[in-house]
């Protein structure tokens, strides 16, 4: 070998020894972004998990509020029948006295009808 090759020889490594540096600063920083992808993918499944606790929860509330509706409605439904009570009891009490006045004037006719009727026995 003469003392060209070795000058090629030379300068060839040197160009393979400045690939091979460029190489490793390349995949340092794609280590990083990697390392940096890892971190933001295990911070995306915290947030994933928590989305669906927060779901699971508001579910949970969901059921809640209608147990809660419904009770309310059956309530409701007593109380309109307790405030209905006495109104009804009222009425109850004029039909009873409607009916009782009704069947006096009735009663009133039919004697003075009879007294009409058969005037000496009255």
């Amino acid at each position: 070998m003469n003392e060209k090759d070795y000058t090629d020889l030379a300068v060839h490594l040197q160009e393979v020894d400045s690939r091979c540096k460029s190489n490793e600063h390349r995949l340092d920083e794609h280590d990083e972004a990697i390392k940096e992808m890892r971190d933001d993918q295990k911070t995306l499944i915290k947030l994933t998990n928590s989305v669906e606790n927060i779901a699971n929860s508001m579910l949970d509330v969901n059921k809640k509020v209608d147990v809660i509706s419904e009770k309310q409605d059956e309530l409701n439904n007593k109380v309109t029948v307790l405030e209905n009570k006495p109104a009804q009891s009222i009425k109850k009490r004029w039909d009873s006295i409607s009916d009782k006045l009704l069947w006096l004037f009735i009663a009133g006719v039919a004697g003075y009808l009879l007294a009409q009727a058969l005037p000496g026995i009255f």
